[in-house]
This record gives C-alpha cells, sequence and structure tokens, in this order.
C-alpha cells in the first residue's frame, strides 16, 4: 500500500503526538504533515499530495465556517475529517457537514480518530484497487470481443439446446448466412439425424456428433458437415461454463481454411489503445525499434505524465476519469504532428515519438500541448479540473542503442520536471535539462564562463561503498556552479550548453586538477581514497587536454590508480578508435582506471571488457530505481555480474535508494553501491565506510 500524507489543521504539537502515535497502533503507513490557517496558501503547492485533510474547529461558528473556507478553498477535492474538543449538537453537524467531510467527531478518545483515518486510507487505496480491476476488466474485455470478431477459428455459447452467442467465423464455418439470427435458435449443427432438419427436410442425413457425445475438456478430431452438405475434417475443444449463473456448453471449432488476413485482428489487439483509440506502448516500443535500427537514425521521443494523476483517480469515478484522460489525448493529438505517433504509455502518460520533425519543432510542439492543456478545463458541468503536464525529451543520436535506453533517458527528464514542480518540460542530453535552458543558450555560455573567470566552480563528492573491500574510500566526483550568493547551480542547467560550445573541456580540466589535488592531500592524511571522475567524449578528444593529464599527473606524482575515468558507454559505439587512443594513454601512460557509466541497455560481452581493458561498469541508475518489482532489471544486472565476475571488472549499483534494493543487490552478487539511501552529494568527504561495510 502506497505512502499517503495527512495534513493536520490547527491542532496543537500535543495533540499531533497523541494522534501520531494512535495512527501506528492501527498499522497505518501515512507521512503526518501539519499547518495553521495562514500557512495554507503559501503551502500549497508543498502540499499537493495530500490525501486526507484532519481538521481541529475553534470553539465558536464563525471562526470554524472561516477555517473550513480556507480548507475546502486549498482542497476542495480530498476528503476531511472534523474534530472537536466537544460534541457537537445536531445543528452545528448540520452547518459543518458537506460533501467531502467524510466524519465529525471529538478528539476524545484519540484512537477513534485514528480509526477514522485509517478506514479512509484504506477506502482510498480500495478505490485505487477497484480501478486497476476495472481497467483490467475492460481490456480483457476488448480483447476477448476482439478475438472473437477477428478470428477465424468460429466460437458458439450454448444454453439448454439453444444458442446464446456465436462470432461470425462459426456461420461461415457452417455455410450459416451472415444476416440470419440464430441466438435463442435450436442448435442444427449438433443433432441427431432424427431431429436435425434441414431445410424442412428429415431425409438428409446429418454427419455430426451429437452435442451430448461429446467429451469435454477435450481436443479432438470431428468430421464436420455444413448446412449446403460440403464435409471436413478439423478440430473441435467443447467445455463447460457458467453465464449469468447458468450452465452453459462453449464450443470452439478450428476453421481448416482460414484466410489470409486473419493476422489484422491481432494486430489491432497488439498495437492499439481501446480507451483513447491511441497506439499503445508495445507498438511504440517496436516501431521505435526500427528507427533506431536503421543506419542514418534521428527521432524525438517525449513522455507526458499527467501531474497528479494518483488524486484525480482517488476524487471522481472511473468513468470520469477516464473521459477526462480520452480528452487528454484527443488535445495530444490535435497538437502533434501528423507523422508522428502518439502512443498511450501508461495510465496517465503518452509517448510522442517523432523521425520527421527536427529538435526545434519538436519541442515547439512539446510546449504547445503543454500551453493547450494550462488553457484546457477538462470533465464535464458536474465538475471541471484544470490539468498540468510533466513532459520528458529524450533525442536519437549516434550514443543511443536501444529503445529501452532512450525511453529511459526521456523517463529520467520527465522525472526531474515532476520534481521540478510540474507543467514544465525538461530535455536529456547526458543530463536532463530544462526546455528555459535549451532555449537561452547564449546566457547559459556567460554563466560558464564567468564561473571559470571568477572560479565559482564547486566539487561534491558522494560515497561509492565497496560491499567486500574497506581499505579504499570511494567518491564520484560531481561539478556545480555557484551562483552570485554561493547556492549551488545544478548541472542540468549548464552542462549541455557546456557540451555543445565545447566549453566542458575546461570545465573537465578543472575537475581533473581539483581531483588530483584530493589524492594528494588525501595521500598526506594517511588515506586511501579513489576518485570516479566524469568525462565528456568532447574532452579526451581535445589533444591539449590529454597533454595537461599526463603532465599533470607526472608533475604531482600521485598515485594514478586512484583515479577513475567514466566514459559513458555509447562512446563504444560512437567512435570506437578514439576511445581506444584515450583508453590507451590513461591506463598505459598514466595508471589510471577506467569505468564505462549507463550500464545496461545492450549487452556487455567478455570481448568488450577485454578489447577496452574496463576496470568499473556503472549500471545505469534507472535499474536499480525499479528493481523490486522488476524480474528484467533484476536479470539483466544477474547477466551484467556474469560477465564481469569472468573478467576480475567490478560492478558499481548507481541510484540506490532504500535498504531493499540495496539488500537486493548484495544479494545479486553486486560489487559496490551508489546513492541517496548512503549519503547525498556533500561538499566535504566524511563518511564512515566501516560502519557501512
Amino acid at each position: 500500500m502506497k505512502k499517503r500524507t495527512l495534513l493536520n489543521v490547527n491542532f496543537s504539537s500535543e495533540e499531533n503526538k497523541r494522534i501520531e502515535t494512535a495512527l501506528k497502533e492501527t498499522s497505518v503507513d501515512v507521512n503526518l504533515t501539519t499547518t495553521v490557517l495562514n500557512e495554507l496558501n503559501s503551502r500549497k503547492k508543498r502540499l499537493s499530495n495530500v490525501s486526507l485533510v484532519l481538521v481541529k474547529l475553534h470553539d465558536d461558528r464563525l471562526s470554524n465556517q472561516e477555517l473550513l473556507h480556507a480548507v475546502k478553498a486549498q482542497f476542495f477535492h480530498f476528503p476531511i475529517i472534523l474534530v472537536s474538543n466537544k460534541e457537537l449538537s445536531e445543528d452545528e453537524i448540520s452547518l459543518y457537514n458537506a460533501e467531502n467531510i467524510i466524519d465529525i467527531r471529538t478528539i476524545n478518545p484519540v484512537f477513534l480518530v485514528a480509526k477514522s483515518v485509517a478506514r479512509e486510507i484504506k477506502s482510498q487505496h480500495n478505490k485505487y484497487l477497484l480501478h486497476q480491476v476495472s481497467s483490467q476488466f475492460k481490456n480483457e474485455s476488448y480483447r476477448f470481443e476482439s478475438f472473437l470478431k477477428h478470428t477465424e477459428d468460429g466460437v458458439a455459447l450454448i444454453h439448454d439446446g439453444q444458442y446464446w452467442a456465436t462470432n461470425t467465423a462459426y456461420k461461415r464455418i457452417f455455410n450459416i448466412p451472415e444476416d440470419e439470427n440464430i441466438v435463442c435458435s435450436p442448435v442444427l449443427e449438433f443433432s441427431t439425424p432424427t431431429t436435425c432438419p434441414v431445410d424442412g427436410n428429415l431425409s438428409k442425413k446429418n454427419l455430426n456428433t451429437a452435442l451430448e457425445a461429446l467429451p469435454d475438456e477435450t481436443v479432438l478430431s470431428v468430421l464436420i458437415q455444413t448446412r449446403d452438405g460440403e464435409s471436413f475434417i478439423t478440430t473441435l475443444y467443447k467445455t463447460h461454463c457458467f453465464v449469468k449463473d447458468q450452465l452453459c456448453t462453449q464450443i470452439l471449432i478450428h476453421n481448416p481454411d482460414a484466410w489470409s488476413n486473419i493476422d489484422k485482428g491481432f494486430t489491432d489487439l497488439r498495437t492499439f489503445d481501446h480507451e483513447t483509440g491511441l497506439y499503445n506502448k508495445r507498438f511504440a516500443s517496436e516501431y521505435i525499434d526500427k528507427e533506431i535500427e536503421k543506419a542514418d537514425s534521428h527521432g524525438s521521443l517525449a513522455i507526458i505524465l499527467v501531474d497528479d494523476c494518483r488524486n484525480i483517480r482517488e476524487q471522481h469515478s472511473i468513468n470520469y476519469t477516464d473521459e477526462v484522460i480520452r480528452s487528454l489525448a484527443k488535445i495530444i493529438n490535435e497538437v502533434a504532428s501528423g507523422d508522428d505517433i502518439l502512443a498511450r504509455y501508461s495510465d496517465a502518460a503518452f509517448t510522442l515519438f517523432s523521425s520527421q520533425s527536427s529538435r526545434s519543432d519538436f519541442l515547439l510542439h512539446c510546449q504547445q500541448i503543454l500551453t493547450e492543456v494550462n488553457n484546457t478545463l477538462f470533465g464535464d458541468d458536474s465538475q471541471y479540473i484544470k490539468l498540468t503536464l510533466s513532459i520528458g525529451v529524450g533525442f536519437i543520436d549516434e550514443r543511443i542503442i536501444t529503445t529501452k535506453q532512450l525511453l529511459s533517458q526521456a523517463n529520467k527528464a520527465c522525472d526531474k520536471a515532476c520534481a521540478n514542480g510540474g507543467n514544465q518540460i525538461h530535455v536529456f542530453d547526458s543530463v536532463t535539462t530544462p526546455l528555459t535552458v535549451i532555449i537561452d543558450e547564449g546566457k547559459n555560455t556567460r554563466l560558464i564562463q564567468s564561473a571559470l573567470e571568477d572560479e565559482r566552480l564547486h566539487p561534491l563528492y558522494q560515497p561509492i561503498v565497496d560491499l567486500s573491500q574497506k581499505s579504499i574510500e570511494n567518491y564520484a566526483v560531481l561539478l556545480r556552479i555557484l551562483d552570485e550568493n554561493d547556492a549551488h547551480i545544478p548541472p542540468d542547467h549548464f552542462i549541455l550548453t557546456a557540451e555543445k560550445t565545447g566549453l566542458i573541456t575546461l570545465l573537465d580540466e578543472w575537475v581533473l586538477k581539483s581531483t588530483i589535488e584530493q589524492v594528494r592531500e588525501a595521500s598526506r592524511q594517511g588515506l586511501k581514497r579513489r576518485f570516479f571522475v566524469s568525462i565528456s567524449n568532447v574532452t579526451y578528444r581535445n589533444a591539449s587536454f590529454m597533454e595537461a593529464l599526463v603532465s599533470g599527473l607526472k608533475f604531482y606524482n600521485i598515485d594514478a590508480s586512484l583515479i577513475v575515468f567514466q566514459i559513458n558507454y555509447s562512446d563504444v559505439k560512437t567512435d570506437p578508435t578514439v576511445l581506444k587512443n584515450f583508453i590507451s594513454v590513461v591506463k598505459k601512460e598514466c595508471g589510471c582506471q577506467l569505468a564505462f557509466d549507463h550500464i545496461g541497455f545492450s549487452q556487455i560481452t567478455d570481448k568488450t571488457l577485454q578489447e577496452y581493458s574496463v576496470d568499473y561498469l556503472k549500471i545505469d541508475g534507472s535499474f536499480s530505481q525499479n528493481l523490486l518489482n522488476n524480474k528484467e532489471s533484476q536479470d539483466i544486472i544477474k547477466n551484467i555480474i556474469d560477465v564481469t565476475r569472468r573478467n576480475n571488472v567490478k560492478t558499481i549499483a548507481k541510484s540506490v535508494e532504500n535498504a531493499n534494493t540495496l539488500a537486493l543487490l548484495w544479494n545479486l552478487g553486486i560489487d559496490a553501491v551508489q546513492g541517496y539511501f548512503l549519503q547525498k552529494p556533500a561538499d566535504s568527504m566524511r563518511f564512515d565506510f566501516d560502519l557501512n561495510n
């Protein structure tokens, strides 16, 4: 059950503690957050994930009416429980009662308040489960109906010797006219000769076996005679089932002369989402696969996510929310280019792919979608709602090897847009980049140049914990730029511009110099610290950087093996010759180590590891983030570990965010882990590696 947020309004700290204690005893897992009346407006965005509001009433009615008005204005979708110090009269209950107030009670005994909360949380969870089951039922019903419609095998449902239902193929098999209604008519096709008239004439012998004589639950060969007297041998399956509490017989009969376009129905099932009429996720993935396989592949992919859709689902009926999703799909389809592939990606997400539009035109379409949705009211006369979207965009380039990799990049950009409050577009290019950053490239160029000139570059360090080795401390080095107030500017605001303008080389040089100094300082303290430094393919193509690298390491006379250069694994596809030359220099001339980053999207082989003399593989964070419930991700990591162990290469799992993921990675055999569960990137290196081994 997903963790919910309970908002307490107007409670004292002591009352909050009592409620929190009582909730724990009910085994309800909630985030408890508190506020007062004058904070509601300022905290609205931060409280967008609230599922239930608990309001403490004042002692006078006027104050209570003002309080409830303010609460409902901010949380008019959410259920509200009112709590008071005293028993309320019937007049007061009638005054405060409203559609979304689900309970009114005294604060004592507090365990009853907790039970009211637990009941509502469970109700919301059950509504969510009901929606899942209903959606699954709709999909399965649609698939079954489509199968019956398009298959060339005959299906008939029979009760008490009469047809209850048949598909068109069944009529074709027996040469029954398509326009003839045989529902509720006697079953003539499976009868004894004495009870099977053919055009009112009993003289024509029927060769079909009597229905009662056919064995159940067995596939058998039978001799079939059609209405016009033709006969043929085919296979038949008979089984019993209950329909509307009535015992029925179901017949499935194979048509040996199935015509060639039988696949049409199955193609429809495979490629379309029946609720929206759009393509489905499978079709979109297969389509992008074909585009990536082309020699001159190019294209743009957007993942479009409805912000806060879970609360919409919980507060409205299934039919209402489905209609909202259909309306949204229609808007996106109208704004998109005619050649774009729009697909339903999940319950509240879509993918938009274009191989025709330029990147700038595609981003313009995404911005138009965002604007159009902002200007639209969704729903019906019963209640209109506003929607916002988070859009993540990824582009096919020479580094993209698989559809899964492109989807992962777009997903990361979408997650970033969502985490920053939604209603915005982010673009993935090495990092996830807000659309505004891409548009204002000149401003960002000046930002990087001034940061270099004014020495406003700042490194952060995140521990990489080796699960077996304690003697060496490992840190990933992350670069930030400081603004005028010494606040960090994240990399998604400057890395893309740096790579496009070539300034990334100067940034990489600064990081390398800073890292060398850290290695030297650690050695003076008697510490062995290994640093993982990301380096752009723009940088290692630069001859001056390579010269500075070799001379710098010789000048400082440090243990160069404590510096590990992280290379994007897709660079293997981009320009293997240049990459091999760089690896040769850093390993043979410098003595540094090498890590391939973003592993998991394409197969890792023994030959690749040996050919590139790699020391570490860093598995892309998307595999760790969905590891617990994704068997495919687990299998991918297992396969990677099998190959690395044969070649004495260590594996590092990134984006480890909870203890359960860490435990599973340990069991799979991963060598090291990195992520927020261990520690966020920090200015200092004070992580206790001994404590975590």
